[in-house]
C-alpha cells in the first residue's frame, strides 16, 4: 500500500489518508487536519456483537472498549478502529483504493462523525432553494433514486446513504454535506436516462454505479427544513401524511445508520435528546414513493417548485 499522504475534505472535514479515497477530489495539502486515516496493524480484537451494517455482502461486526475507540470489523477483510473524533486507524491486506474507499466512506467514518457529536440517519439529502430534505425508508425504499432524480433535474446533492445533521440550539439545524456521489443500481441509470458514461461501477453490485462529479454539489451547511420517510407506492393512507412531533424521535432513531450497540447510557440519552430537538421544528411526512420514473420527475418538479 502506498504511505504517501492524500488530502480530502468530507462532511466538512479536512481529512488526511494513507490511501487514495477515490471518488473524492483530492485536495492541496494543508497543516490543519480534523481526521487522519492511517493504515496500521491493530491489536487482538475485542469480543465482536454483529451490527446491522452490510457492505459488499460482508456484514460488519462492532466492539466497544471504551467511548473513545469504537471497533468495526468486516471479516476477513478490513478492520477500523475509530479514535477521539479524530484518527481512524485501518488493518486490511487490501490495496484496491475503489475497495478500501468503499468501506472508509461508510459506517467506519460515521464512527468518527458520530464522536464527534452529530445526529446521523441512514437516508438521503437534497438541497432546494430554502433548505435541505432528507429522505429517510427501508433499504430498497428508493433514497438514491429520488437523489438522483433531484440532481438529474439541478437540485444540489447533499449526501448519499449517511446524512449528518448538527443541531442547533435555537432549533437552526443544519445538513453538513457529505461528498459528490450518489450510488444507484443500473435499473434507475435506465429508468432515469441518466449519463451512464460520466459513472463509475461500484464494488458493492455487479450492476450498481457511482455517479459523480457531474451534478451540483456545494459544501456549505444547508439548513434542515423536512423529513420524508419514503414507503412503497400506493400505501395506503401514506401520500404525504404528517407525522406526529411526538413520534418523530423514535421514527429517527429508527433510522439511525451504526450499530445499535452505539446506543446505550449517555449516548442513547444525548441521541434522542437530539431527536427530540429536531422533531421540535423540522416536519416529518410519511410518503408513498412515486409509482414510475415518470411519477418521480413529476413529484421532483413539483417539489422544485414549492415556495
Amino acid at each position: 500500500m502506498d504511505l504517501m499522504p492524500y488530502f480530502y475534505r468530507a462532511y466538512g472535514l479536512s481529512i488526511s489518508s494513507d490511501f487514495r479515497l477515490p471518488p473524492l477530489p483530492e485536495r492541496a495539502a494543508t497543516a490543519l487536519v480534523d481526521l487522519t486515516i492511517r493504515s496500521g496493524q491493530l491489536p487482538a480484537k475485542p469480543p465482536m456483537v454483529p451490527s446491522k451494517a452490510w457492505r459488499a455482502g460482508l456484514q460488519a461486526q462492532f466492539a466497544q472498549t471504551d467511548q473513545h475507540h469504537l471497533w468495526l470489523d468486516w471479516p476477513p477483510l478490513i478492520t477500523f478502529v475509530a479514535r477521539h473524533g479524530n484518527e481512524l486507524i485501518v488493518d486490511t491486506a487490501q490495496t484496491d483504493d475503489q475497495v478500501l474507499s468503499l468501506f472508509t466512506l461508510s459506517e467506519a467514518l460515521g464512527l468518527i462523525l458520530f464522536q464527534k457529536g452529530y445526529f446521523l440517519l441512514h437516508g438521503s439529502a437534497v438541497r432546494l432553494s430554502d433548505g435541505g430534505v432528507v429522505f429517510l425508508g427501508e433499504p430498497g425504499a428508493g433514497k438514491s433514486t429520488t437523489v438522483a432524480a433531484f440532481a438529474a433535474k439541478g437540485a444540489g446533492v447533499i449526501s448519499d446513504d449517511m446524512v449528518c445533521i448538527r443541531p442547533g440550539p435555537a432549533g437552526d439545524h443544519t445538513l453538513i454535506p457529505a461528498f459528490s456521489q450518489v450510488k444507484i443500481w443500473q435499473n434507475s441509470v435506465d429508468g432515469l436516462a441518466l449519463p451512464l458514461d460520466s459513472m463509475t461501477p461500484v464494488r458493492e453490485g455487479i450492476n450498481k454505479f457511482s455517479w459523480h462529479e457531474s451534478f451540483p454539489f456545494d459544501e456549505e451547511p444547508v439548513p434542515l427544513k423536512q423529513l420524508v420517510v419514503l414507503l412503497p407506492p400506493n400505501t395506503p393512507g401514506s401520500i404525504t401524511t404528517p407525522v406526529l412531533s411526538s413520534q418523530v424521535p423514535v421514527e429517527l432513531l429508527h433510522h439511525f445508520p451504526l450499530p445499535d450497540a452505539l446506543l446505550n447510557g449517555l449516548e442513547l440519552k444525548k441521541c434522542f435528546e437530539q431527536s427530540v430537538a429536531i422533531a421540535r421544528t423540522t416536519p416529518l411526512f410519511r410518503m408513498s414513493r412515486p409509482a414510475t420514473f415518470t411519477d418521480l420527475y413529476s413529484f421532483v418538479d413539483r417539489l422544485n417548485a414549492t415556495p
